[in-house]
């Protein structure tokens, strides 16, 4: 190629010359003489020169090109300075990003901090207004105080009234209508503190969210901080790259040191993941005994169920005792109305029988008056006369004498009819008092059923989602232990499920057990109370007045009761809303001195948060420094490369001008070879001198890097003393791991805070619950006080009772005397003492039968599989039940019946089953509680 080039430029210089000489180009070339070859000897040197300056040339084109790509080199280690210089840039942008986010950060927890501070001030505020209630229900308390004895001076004044009944009634509609306003008025404030309640919770509520939206934004802030984190990381990893390919020598060391770093890093992880791991297994633990705990304390609470439900069912059986023996007395005295019912009938008779014998005594006077008639008409002597007067006035004195001792005998059963009449009133009364008192302590029983089975429901339901709540705890607790799935434990909790479904059977029969036993008191009652009604409707017209005025007295004895307790409820509701209020104290001094660790803790991070930014304001301030350095070195590199690129584009031109004038130099002289081997070596000393320039200012940039790099590892070296001083060992991200920690913290302390107003709200319904156990025993104690006091009453009554059967036993014992006296005047026949002797034999026979029906009777009532079928059987055979009998009596004479009546009316008149009956319901009476005259 070289040859082709230097032949084609040979001929073009033999064509230029042949021109110049004036020869036609394209003709041939004359024949060589001295001239010529001088000419052509001078031409073939000029020839080899130009072949050399050609070589000379190419040589120096060569060395251009290598210039030229060495400035590109150069180039290239501008650019990379310059993106590392970006991304320099990029970091500290991100720095200053992620220095706005956590004071933006540390301004929200300074917003928390004066909404806690606010909240502070709410807390005082609800204080300052709990003291003030407590002002109030204190000056309450004075108000009630002065109603009492207010209250104490109107009993004065009423029982002063009572004495005339007019004034009692206009005090009672008196006291009725302000007992009514007050009422209105209490209602009235109940309402106001519900709905005072009802603006409280709501705003609880409202903080709940508020607190909700705050933990949202902080996940927010944590999620736009790690993605800051992880751009950083992308541009710190962009720039580690970067510097690898500008130190390719010490990669293999510096890889190795950061695997060493990152062994280390890892070592670390490892060991805090272990710590965190330790904490979350002792977190676990405490969980667990917390859980045994509450286990323990749910099973204490279904053990206290289940003795309370025990002891429940046997107040359902005493009850159930109770109504059956009230019952036996009822039955008691239906038979000895029935038995007063037949003495009536008897007396009845009786009374015609003695009318028909004055009738005869009439007819016998009208006899001998017809016969006297007959003998004075008669003329006979005076002596037969005589002895006719005679005789007539000893018959006459005689029938005198047996009338005198007729009437002595009626006006004796008179007076002991009108006695017996009256104790047959006063039975009569007593036996309506008896029977309404019965009615309302069966209604109050029927309630207090009631409210047994909703209390047993509602046990079984708590007791039920009490267990039901164990297993769920002790199945978190297996798969937090890592346990899997036990077939024996499930098979052992499928059969604990079985028999609480077979104790929930049972205790559902017993209930309909108890349920049918109710509706079959409830119909026996009813059918009690018809027959009780139809028999006692005379009385009930004859006793309407003296019934009413009872009734007013006793509604305003049960008035006065109802207001007592009603302000011992007022009393207790004062204690309890005083415990309530110290409790809530207490409570708010809790939450008060939490709020104060946790600001204590919120200062110590402040601080800590503080000094940290200062540490990094000075780096910053350093770093900043350095880019200034940096940034006038690289503005010194840019003129530098301008001034070199000027110079490159002067060396340009002169070779240009050269090639131009390549032949001339500027005397006017051709160019030698020495001249241009000269100034190749002066260009090429003048581009190794600015290229050793160029290798002197890339080593200082190198050396730079290295220094920025060594800054780095002091920065590292600084943040691990850092570390150390405060014994955490954090990554190299110091700054965000604090900041994560702060962040960790703080859902730990809002964590701590949700559990402690968890705590708090399951404290709150304990409290409730405890307060309405409270209550209820509260209820109970004044009821059964109030029990004791109608017991103590009913007592003194059976006392007084007893001691008036104890008069009328003497009373009988001396009629019996009397009777038996007037037997032995009287002489009777054997007929008599026979018919006598068989009414005592049919009395025995009616008593037999009847203990044996009441036992029958008994049976069939307690004992539900045989008593369906004695009562059939008994209907089969045409018996009836006791109550439904009728006592049939033999007729004796008229002194048997007048001894009768007597002992009937002094005597316990039934048979030894009812004086049975009648013992026991003496015994069980006190339990029994007159509270309503509601008619059944």
């Amino acid at each position: 190629m070289a040859t082709e080039e230097g032949s084609h430029t040979q001929d073009e210089i033999i064509r230029k010359a042949m021109l110049d000489m004036g020869w036609d180009p394209q003709a041939e070339i004359p024949m060589a003489s001295k001239e010529n070859l001088c000419i052509l000897a001078e031409m073939e040197q000029m020839v080899e020169e130009k072949i050399q300056m050609l070589e000379s040339n190419i040589q120096t084109e060569d060395r251009l090109e290598k210039l030229l790509q060495h400035s590109k080199n150069a180039e290239m280690c501008v650019n990379q300075n310059l993106k590392l210089l970006q991304a320099h840039q990029t970091e500290v942008h991100t720095e200053i990003h992620l220095y706005k986010v956590a004071e933006r950060v540390q301004s929200k927890l300074k917003a928390d901090i004066n909404k806690i501070d606010k909240e502070t001030k709410c807390f005082t505020e609800y204080i300052d207004n709990t003291e003030k209630e407590l002002c109030r229900r204190k000056n309450a308390i004075d108000d009630l105080t002065s109603r009492v004895k207010w209250a104490k001076s109107v009993l004065l004044e009423w029982r002063e009234a009572m004495e005339d009944t007019n004034k009692g009634y206009q005090l009672i509609e008196k006291y009725f209508k302000e007992d009514q306003e007050l009422a209105r008025q209490k209602d009235l404030r109940r309402q106001l503190l519900h709905n005072e309640l009802e603006k409280l919770r709501k705003e609880l509520v409202k903080l709940y969210e508020e607190q909700k939206s705050l933990e949202q934004n902080i996940e927010c802030t944590a999620i736009l901080y790690r993605t800051a984190h992880t751009e950083r990381r992308q541009m710190v990893e962009t720039w580690k790259l970067a510097v690898q390919q500008m130190l390719q020598r010490e990669r293999d060391i510096r890889h190795g040191e950061n695997e060493l770093q990152n062994l280390r890093n890892e070592a670390e992880r490892v060991l805090k993941e272990r710590r965190n791991y330790d904490k979350h297994l002792d977190a676990l633990i405490q969980n667990n005994h917390e859980i045994e705990n509450n286990i323990a304390l749910l099973n204490d609470e279904t053990s206290q169920i289940k003795e309370q439900i025990q002891k429940l069912i046997d107040m359902t059986i005493l009850k159930e005792n109770e109504v059956d023996l009230l019952q036996k007395d009822l039955q008691n005295l239906s038979n000895k109305v029935q038995q007063q019912r037949v003495e009536n009938r008897k007396m009845t008779k009786e009374k015609d029988k003695r009318n028909q014998a004055l009738e005869d005594f009439k007819s016998v006077l009208r006899k001998l008056e017809t016969r006297l008639i007959e003998m004075e008409n008669k003329h006979l002597s005076a002596e037969q006369r005589l002895q006719m007067l005679e005789e007539m006035n000893d018959t006459e004195e005689k029938a005198q004498k047996e009338i005198n001792k007729d009437k002595f005998r009626l006006n004796g059963l008179i007076y002991r009819s009108q006695d017996y009449l009256q104790n047959l009133k006063n039975d009569c009364r007593r036996l309506e008092v008896s029977n309404e008192g019965l009615s309302a302590s069966i209604t109050t029983v029927i309630r207090n059923t009631k409210k047994m089975e909703k209390d047993l429901n509602r046990l079984t339901e708590v007791h039920y989602e009490s267990a039901f709540k164990c297993l769920q705890i002790e199945r978190k607790i297996i798969m937090l232990q890592g346990g899997d799935f036990d077939p024996i434990q499930e098979a052992e909790a499928q059969k604990y499920l079985t028999k609480l479904e077979a104790q929930n059977l049972i205790l559902q029969k017993r209930l309909q057990t108890t349920e049918a036993q109710n509706k079959k008191l409830d119909y026996n009652m009813r059918n009690l109370t018809d027959v009780y009604n139809a028999d006692h409707k005379r009385l009930e017209e004859m006793l309407f007045n003296i019934k009413e005025a009872q009734m007013y007295c006793e509604g305003g004895i049960k008035r006065l009761s109802v207001e007592r307790n009603k302000n011992q409820q007022k009393i207790v509701e004062l204690s309890l809303l005083k415990m309530r209020s110290k409790e809530f104290e207490n409570d708010i001094i809790e939450c008060e001195n939490n709020t104060y660790h946790l600001g204590k803790h919120r200062l110590q991070l402040n601080r800590t948060m503080k000094d940290r930014l200062v540490e990094i304001k000075s780096q910053m301030d350093l770093l900043n420094l350095k880019r200034k350095h940096l940034n006038e070195e690289r503005s010194t590199l840019l003129a530098d490369i301008g001034e070199r690129s000027k110079h490159i584009d002067v060396v340009r031109a002169r070779l240009e001008l050269t090639s131009r004038l390549m032949g001339m130099n500027e005397d006017g002289t051709l160019v030698t070879a020495t001249q241009l081997k000269v100034a190749a070596a002066q260009e090429k000393q003048m581009l190794l001198d600015e290229g050793n320039e160029l290798n002197e200012k890339v080593i200082k940039a190198e050396e730079d890097i290295k220094a920025m790099e060594n800054t780095l590892m002091l920065l590292n070296h600084s943040n691990d003393s850092y570390r150390k001083n405060l014994n955490k060992k954090v990554d190299e991200d110091q700054v965000l791991e604090e900041i994560k920690e702060l962040q960790s913290n703080y859902c730990l302390a809002l964590t701590q805070l949700k559990s402690l107003r968890s705590k708090h709200r399951q404290v709150e319904k304990e409290n409730d619950k405890n307060l309405r156990i409270y209550e209820n025993l509260g209820r109970q104690l004044e009821i059964s006080t109030g029990k004791n006091m109608e017991n103590s009453e009913i007592l003194e009554k059976l006392q007084k009772e007893i001691d008036d059967q104890k008069t009328k036993l003497q009373r009988a014992e001396r009629e019996v005397k009397i009777s038996l006296k007037a037997v032995k005047e009287r002489n009777l026949g054997k007929e008599f003492v026979e018919a006598y002797e068989r009414e005592l034999d049919l009395r025995e026979f009616e008593y037999r039968n009847s203990s044996a029906l009441n036992q029958l009777a008994d049976m069939a009532e307690n004992d539900d599989d045989i008593g369906p079928k004695v009562i059939r059987i008994m209907l089969d055979k045409g018996l009836k039940m006791p109550h439904m009998l009728q006592k049939t009596r033999s007729f004796a004479s008229w002194r048997s019946d007048v001894s009768e009546t007597s002992s009937s009316r002094d005597m316990p008149m039934s048979t030894p089953h009812s004086s049975v009956s009648e013992t026991t319901s003496v015994v069980i009476q006190p339990s029994v509680v007159s509270i309503d005259f509601s008619p059944s």
